[in-house]
């Protein structure tokens, strides 16, 4: 009798335990967790070094290899559950280094516990990154400058300290055998480039020496770069909207995030048809887009905010009340999901809504299942990027040749374009045909549609449709007019 093939149920359950450790191991709370161990077994590291010789010493011991025992477990798990193993020594290096003081053959090793403070330090940095601004921008800077300096200050001092360096700091008047003198000794080294207090005596102490001093100039110059970039993205964000505010921002238009679309929209904007009204555009991206810089460079009427649009406080400084439109593109800038991203647009039309009824919203969205929340909110139009491309696509394919005439009309910049014109006093009360006549007799324009004062569109009007005061026309012309 053939034998049955094995079950999957084994490896599926294999595959949802190695995603439930992997969702366990990441977990807000677990990081946190081992934050508090890192720093409990630094703690007890140097408490060790320095009741050296004491009874109580033989407690902090204990903690140490507690802590390393605790640590060793966390990697074999996270051993367990990456895919790539090779990659999991390139990662977790420094952190297998500082589990090895948990044999005892290799106590003299025990200062390597320290290095586990570049792995507190990327836990701090992913749990801190609610910060926004110009902390956001710099917190991996400044983390790293924290972390080195802490490590190197706290390596070098008991090493210092264990190789009986015989450093004495008069200015602090400690032992010179003691571990506050190697700490500040450490720290004083670090930050001046050079040794205070005098050279120490043994070679461990010297090597140290020399890799303070090289390890101060690194930070210093990380801590530099670090200072001055936030300072000058500081002063340049102040100053963008300075600028704006002396401008008096009125009847400008908001553009609420970027997507590859925005700079074609912004040619448009600042087309042959537009009115030069100023535009800014909004976004919350550590650098600015490098299409938006190019045509800032070329047009002096768009500005760029560097802020969260999705803030009312923000939304207030760009005088989102005195905006003649609003424009919300799906900000693909960043790691989010589609969801995440028609939410921004959601909350951020919702926002403006809110501060300014009445204002003109066009929004953009990923999904449809959202447009009617939004057309709820009073938000004009909204546009399902995917279901337009489809539609062109598919009216290319079904008509050869209409490519040319939508490449035509859908642009402001070459041949003719859709263009809206106010509909004169002495057309009211005429039919379509009489308007339609007017515009191909006067401006060489078509009539494509009427808007009513009440709001709709009404798309190939009939002839004998009569105009009404307050309506709007629609019309394909090469250049715009007034009628």
């Amino acid at each position: 009798m053939a034998e049955s093939p094995p079950s999957s149920h084994t490896g599926s359950r294999a595959v949802r335990a190695r995603q439930a450790l992997d969702r366990f191991l990441v977990h807000p709370v677990t990081e946190l967790v081992l934050i508090v161990l890192i720093l409990t077994a630094v703690l007890s590291v140097l408490a060790e070094e320095a009741t050296r010789g004491q009874p109580i010493s033989d407690v902090f011991a204990v903690i140490s290899d507690t802590m390393a025992v605790i640590f060793a477990v966390e990697l074999t798990l996270r051993f367990l559950v990456i895919q790539r193993k090779r990659s999991f020594f390139i990662r977790y290096w420094a952190d297998i280094l500082a589990i090895l003081p948990v044999y005892r053959g290799l106590r003299l090793f025990r200062v390597l516990m320290l290095l586990r403070l570049f792995r507190a330090g990327v836990l701090l940095n992913r749990r801190m990154r609610f910060l926004g601004g110009v902390i956001k921008r710099s917190l991996s800077e400044i983390t790293i400058v924290a972390t080195i300096s802490a490590t190197l200050v706290l390596v070098g001092a008991v090493l210092v300290h264990t190789g009986t360096g015989h450093v004495v700091i008069e200015q602090q008047g400690v032992d010179a055998d003691s571990l506050q003198g190697a700490l500040w000794f450490s720290v004083y080294t670090l930050v001046a480039g050079e040794p205070t207090g005098g050279m120490p005596a043994s070679p461990i102490g010297r090597l140290v020496t020399l890799g303070l001093m090289l390890g101060g100039l690194t930070v210093f110059g990380v801590f530099v770069g670090t200072v001055s970039a936030t300072m000058t993205n500081l002063l340049t964000q102040r100053l963008e909207l300075d600028i704006m505010h002396t401008a008096d921002l009125n009847e400008h238009i908001v553009v609420c995030g970027w997507n590859p679309a925005g700079a074609t929209m912004l040619r448009e904007l600042v087309g042959p048809a537009s009115r030069h009204a100023l535009i800014v555009v909004v976004g919350d991206h550590d650098e600015e887009p490098v299409e938006l810089a190019e045509l800032r460079a070329r047009h002096e009427q768009i500005r760029f905010h560097r802020a969260d649009y999705t803030r009312v406080d923000v939304l207030e400084d760009l005088a989102i009340g005195r905006a003649a439109a609003v424009i919300i593109l799906t900000d693909m800038w960043g790691d989010r999901t589609d969801a995440d991203r028609d939410a921004r647009t959601v909350l951020t039309a919702l926002t403006i809504e809110r501060l300014s009824p009445g204002i003109f919203v066009c929004a953009e969205l990923i999904n449809s299942q959202h447009e009617d929340l939004l057309r709820m909110a009073g938000v004009e139009a909204v546009v399902i990027r995917d279901w337009y491309a489809g539609v062109v696509m598919g009216s290319i394919g079904r008509s050869r040749g209409m490519a040319a005439v939508l490449s035509d009309l859908l642009t402001t910049t070459t041949g003719n374009a859709f263009h809206k014109v106010e509909i004169p006093r002495r057309l009211h009360g005429r039919t379509v045909m009489e308007l339609h006549l007017a515009l191909k007799n006067e401006h060489n324009a078509i009539l494509v549609s009427i808007e009513p004062r009440q709001g709709g569109a009404l798309v190939n009007p009939p002839a004998d449709h009569t105009v009404a005061a307050g309506d709007q026309a629609v019309v394909i012309a090469p250049r715009p007019f007034r009628l």
